[in-house]
C-alpha cells in the first residue's frame, strides 16, 4: 500500500522563513496539527515538533518582553534627564 507522501515529508517547509515570531510558531503548530491529520507526520515526530516549537514560542515572548522592557527603560531614563535639567536651570 503506497502513501501519497513518505510519512514525516514537510510540505513547504523548504518556503519557511526563520521561526523568530509568536506568528511563525503559531504557523509551525498548524503545520504541524494539518501534517498529523493528514497522515504525513507521525504522532512522536509531531510531539517532539510540537515540544520544541513550545520551547522557542516562550523564548520569543521573553525576548519581546525584554524589548519592551529595555524600551520602557530608556523612555524613564530620559525622563529623569529632562526633569534634572529642568531642576538645574530653575535654580
Amino acid at each position: 500500500m503506497a502513501r501519497k507522501e513518505k510519512l514525516g515529508t514537510p510540505r513547504g517547509v523548504s518556503q519557511w522563513r526563520n521561526l523568530e515570531t509568536a506568528g511563525d510558531c503559531k504557523r509551525l503548530f498548524k503545520w504541524l496539527i494539518h501534517s498529523l491529520r493528514d497522515g504525513t507526520l507521525d504522532s512522536r515526530n509531531a510531539s517532539v515538533m510540537a515540544l520544541i516549537g513550545s520551547y522557542l514560542l516562550k523564548a520569543v515572548e521573553v525576548a519581546d518582553l525584554e524589548g519592551q522592557l529595555a524600551a520602557l527603560k530608556r523612555k524613564m531614563d530620559a525622563v529623569d534627564v529632562n526633569e534634572t535639567q529642568n531642576r538645574n536651570t530653575t535654580h
